[in-house]
């Protein structure tokens, strides 16, 4: 089998790779082949599937323009893997520039095809190749397809010919999901695509006695195909070393010498002086950097940092001090214990990555500089998007003709549990075709640069930012050689710039990026030992808030503990590590974990704990644990870690340590899993927190105008504006006068930019701030409108936000729609004329209704205050518990209390039997409150929750370990849904976790 096709064809194929591999050797085949439409997306997963089921891959691509004839080309060899990466690159780049005017076989007639075998069912475009050379050249007969035709030509033309199975699905049922998958692509009902697209019964997979038998009157075509197996390879096309880049085309010699120059001075800049410890720790890490050829990654990632020094290093790479003394990372690895072996050690086979975080509205002048810098030979990674469980429903239903309504129905149903109320026509192939790729994204911030054009490792394309796009995500690059580089945005960081500069210009005060002014500042401290963290990067979740109010300790080292034990597999050692820091005594486990884990009181909190451990207590090398560390991350995990277990058991026993004491260390080893940190990543994070606290300690508004400008944190902006009035800041609206773009403060309050006003044009905006700037302030409506020549849309939205008020010398909102109404009669008018005395004002409940459509925000008051009424009504029909706010829940403790709340956060969990449970938070206008719904309630009130809407919530106070939460009881929603509905059918639970991202949009409130 030779053409298999697979789901990485995007749409035009069902099996993965993994599973073409298995059928392979299910049925007998030594080899088997695979070759997508247009790419190599699916490239390593394919030969890794290869490895994994003992079947050798001959790597193909079958080379479809649009419009045009196509052919298959086969890999021989890496130049062979060069060239035809160089011809899909100019084809995606191509589609997506010119509209398709690229032809490849003109390509191949002009630069030859070494390295590659090409065959095509097309005579016409074999007869133009064979003009050039006929080495390499087949023609394809293809099963259940006459071949009586090409075959008198191929003689002909004395061209061999090779028999192949073009098979895009595997079972005989996922026939009629090829024609669903091309309905998907193509946008239409399933019965309305060409006939030219249907799933044909020759794209099946054929046995190997049906294919003798097809081809029995040509029985060379088939010893043809044995003949592509013997020429094909498998990974040596790919680098199995790491692929470097090169700075400024230096030797790896000078790479190394310009390193050390550079780190010499950076010495200088952090220290003063290369003291002996310095000296050691600095040899240590140039020998092996220099030994693991990565001298040319640190002098590029340097010169990218060197462009914007607003930055903070991160992950592993933070443990390293040439990172520090370059200034890649802010944290003083000798200083705070931080392992450089986590980073880069000599038995670490795959390369490790840099990865550094940037404002976020300033990457993008990075990636410029990069693609600038390294042209043709830098691209961003890929992300291969799929086909989710909404998206697979939503695209099914639409592909078998349901219409928006209904499509939404079977949505919702999906999201509520209901899975069994969709029907089963839409319900099983949306199962099948759920987790299929469907189209490819980009990687967050991932970069590679390699020393050779990009074309000699991978093709590439376009993005939809229009940088290059690699085709391998980022296990397919690290699985293909190329070190990635993570240049990512931080909204946090851009909150810190823009605090610093604000700060600058109101007070008049200048603190500087890189000084260390807040670590030592006692009332910062105090403030995070309280959880008054809202808006403060990394240590605002509700969980972290918990945590810290558990602790009631927070210098900084402490804090980084803080930001790393908390994963959610590590509930249970969380607990224990909060009594010993309190003081309850404990045990080691045993004499070998004696002294490893003292500072966290022998508690295994950051990933290196792992491999510490590991080789303390089981002997294994540097290697083998640093496996075991990664193993613990990987969704495959299962399938090994039995294995792994068996091993630590066995070499622990060897050392003397008692299963009992095993089994402890193994769990908690396996509160590892999943997701974890390692302590330099949060070593560097926690850093910027303590600056972002040290800020909203002591220049409070200026902290939240930049949090609120920059897009908000955790939580919605809407939170962040309560937050910011219960310190006492008033919300003043957008004013043409008075704001400017964005937020700012004002006389002690906090006055909206007009970028707030939902819907106003950018060119408007821009007229409005330029023409102020020019002629000076606005005298009234008139004027305004005048200056402005804004439309009616325009001066709606203006007028019914209030931003107008302070120019209409009294007149209320109706009375401005008068008086624009006029002015746009009458072109001569200029001065406010006189209203009719009928025109009245807003109600109060008007206003709110267009502050919350023009702004999508409620600023006048809490959004809890327009309730008041329903609320009192609720509590009174409620049960004997008595009505609270939540500043008074710390009196309550161990009671049953009912509270009003704004919903504005909640995270999903499960138990340990596996039943669904949530944590929600909830807000009144005095302070954020956590609860938690339990299975049970869960189960009862999970069809009612919906983000930024009013609840009456009924619970009792439970104070765990000196963090107040109440285990909810009751749940009453007191807002509609925008459709008038009491009740949502909308649900929270593990698999819809994504709705509880934050969002900017308030609950209606009618």
């Amino acid at each position: 089998p030779l053409l298999y096709r697979s789901h990485y064809s995007l749409l035009r194929g069902c099996p993965s790779p993994d599973e073409i591999c298995r059928y392979a050797r299910s049925n007998g085949y030594a080899a088997v082949g695979m070759a997508d439409v247009n790419n190599f997306y699916g490239l390593t997963r394919f030969l890794d599937g290869a490895e994994k089921w003992g079947v050798k891959p001959v790597i193909g691509v079958t080379v479809a323009p649009r419009d045009r004839p196509g052919f298959t080309a086969f890999v021989k060899s890496r130049a062979g893997f060069a060239r035809i990466n160089g011809i899909l690159t100019f084809l995606h780049l191509d589609e997506g520039e010119n509209g398709g005017g690229y032809d490849p076989v003109q390509d191949l007639l002009d630069g030859g095809w070494e390295g590659l075998t090409l065959m095509s069912e097309e005579p016409g475009l074999l007869q133009r190749l064979s003009q050039r050379d006929r080495e390499g050249l087949y023609v394809q007969l293809t099963f259940q397809r006459g071949f009586h035709e090409p075959m008198q030509w191929a003689r002909r033309q004395a061209l061999p010919v090779v028999a192949v199975n073009p098979a895009c699905f595997l079972d005989p049922e996922d026939r009629w999901v090829g024609d669903l998958l091309r309905a998907i692509d193509l946008n239409v009902p399933i019965d309305e695509i060409p006939v030219s697209e249907h799933t044909g019964s020759h794209q099946r997979p054929a046995c190997r006695e049906e294919m003798e038998e097809f081809f029995s009157a040509v029985p060379e075509a088939l010893s043809n195909t044995e003949g592509f197996v013997i020429e094909g390879i498998g990974g040596e096309i790919l680098n199995t070393d790491p692929v470097f880049p090169r700075f400024r085309g230096c030797s790896e010699g000078e790479e190394y010498r310009r390193l050390r120059v550079l780190c010499l001075r950076g010495v200088h800049h952090r220290y003063g002086s290369l003291r002996p410890e310095i000296q050691r720790r600095l040899d240590h890490e140039l020998r092996i950097i220099r030994d693991k050829h990565f001298a040319g990654y640190f002098l590029v990632v340097h010169d990218i940092v060197s462009r914007c020094p607003r930055t903070c290093g991160r992950g592993s790479s933070a443990a390293s001090l040439v990172s520090y003394v370059l200034g890649i990372t802010h944290v003083d690895p000798i200083r705070y214990g931080l392992f450089f072996e986590r980073f880069l050690n000599p038995g670490r086979k795959d390369p490790p990555d840099i990865d550094v975080d940037f404002p976020w509205d300033e990457r993008d002048r990075v990636f410029e500089y990069v693609f600038r810098t390294y042209p043709k030979r830098s691209a961003m990674v890929a992300n291969h998007v799929t086909l989710g469980p909404r998206a697979s429903i939503r695209e099914t239903a639409k592909a078998l003709g349901a219409d928006q309504k209904e499509i939404n129905r079977f949505v919702q149903l999906w999201s509520v549990g209901d899975d069994n109320q969709i029907p089963a026509y839409i319900r099983n192939p949306a199962e099948r075709i759920r987790g299929m790729p469907h189209y490819l994204g980009t990687h967050c911030g991932g970069i590679v640069i390699t020393p050779r054009e990009m074309t000699h490792y991978v093709h590439y394309q376009r993005s939809n930012q229009g940088y290059p796009l690699i085709a391998w995500d980022k296990d397919g690059a690290e699985a293909a050689g190329l070190v990635k580089i993570d240049l990512l945005g931080n909204r946090s960081l851009s909150v810190l710039r823009d605090s610093l500069d604000s700060v600058r210009v109101t007070r008049k005060v200048s603190l500087s990026w890189d000084s260390r002014y807040y670590l030592g500042d006692r009332a910062t401290r105090e403030m995070i030992e309280d959880a008054d963290t809202v808006g403060i990067f990394y240590i605002e979740s509700p969980a972290t808030r918990q945590l810290l109010k558990k602790m009631r300790k927070a210098d900084y080292e402490l804090l980084v503990v803080a930001t790393s034990i908390i994963r959610p597999a590590a509930k249970r050692y969380l607990r224990c590590y909060v009594d010993r820091l309190h003081g309850k005594p404990y045990r080691e486990l045993h004499p070998l974990f004696d002294g490893i884990l003292a500072d966290t009181y022998g508690i295994m909190v950051y990933q290196e704990d792992v491999s510490r451990v590991a080789v303390s207590v089981a002997g294994f090398t540097a290697e083998e644990a640093d496996r075991l560390r990664k193993l613990l991350e990987r969704r495959d995990r299962d399938r090994w870690l039995p294995e792994m277990k068996n091993r630590f058991f066995r070499a622990g026993r060897r050392r003397g340590v008692g299963d009992r004491s095993l089994q402890a260390i193994w769990e908690m080893i396996l509160s590892f899993r999943g997701y974890s940190f390692c302590k330099p990543h949060s070593a560097s994070y926690a850093l910027v927190s303590y600056k972002l606290a040290y800020l909203k300690r002591h220049f409070p508004l200026e902290f939240m105008v930049s949090v609120i400008n920059n897009g908000g944190g955790y939580y919605s902006r809407q939170t962040y504006i309560n937050a910011a009035r219960r310190m006492g800041f008033p919300i003043r609206g957008p004013d043409v006068n008075r704001s400017g773009e964005l937020c700012a403060p004002e006389d002690q309050a906090l006055r909206l930019g007009l970028r707030f006003l939902k819907d106003l044009p950018e060119k408007t905006l821009k007229r409005i701030l330029d023409d102020r700037r020019a002629s000076g302030p606005y005298l009234d409506v008139v004027d305004f409108q005048r200056r402005s020549s804004c439309g009616f849309p325009e001066m709606s939205l203006l007028i019914r936000s209030g931003s107008l008020d302070s120019l209409a010398g009294g007149l209320s909102r109706p009375q401005q729609f008068w008086v624009y109404l006029s002015a746009r009669k009458r072109q001569d008018l200029f001065e406010l004329p006189t209203c009719p005395s009928y025109l009245g004002d807003y109600s109060p409940q008007r206003r709110l209704m267009e502050e919350a459509k023009t702004l999508g925000l409620i600023i006048s008051c809490h959004p809890i205050d327009l309730f008041r009424s329903r609320i009192a009504e609720a509590a009174a029909q409620a049960d004997s518990s008595p009505f609270i706010s939540s500043r008074e829940i710390p009196m309550w403790v161990s009671r049953r209390v009912a509270l009003a709340g704004l919903l504005v956060v909640g995270k999903e969990a499960r138990t340990q039997t596996e039943e669904d449970m949530i944590f929600l938070s909830f807000e009144d206008g005095y302070s954020l409150y956590e609860t938690v719904l339990f299975p049970p309630v869960f189960r009862r009130y999970h069809r009612i929750l919906r983000h930024m809407a009013v609840y009456l919530v009924g619970g009792k106070v439970v104070n765990e370990q000196g963090a107040l939460i109440i285990e909810v009881l009751s749940l009453r929603r007191l807002c509609r849904d925008p459709d008038g509905e009491e009740t949502s059918s909308v649900n929270v639970r593990p698999r819809t976790r994504s709705r509880w991202q934050r969002s900017a949009e308030p609950q209606s409130a009618g």
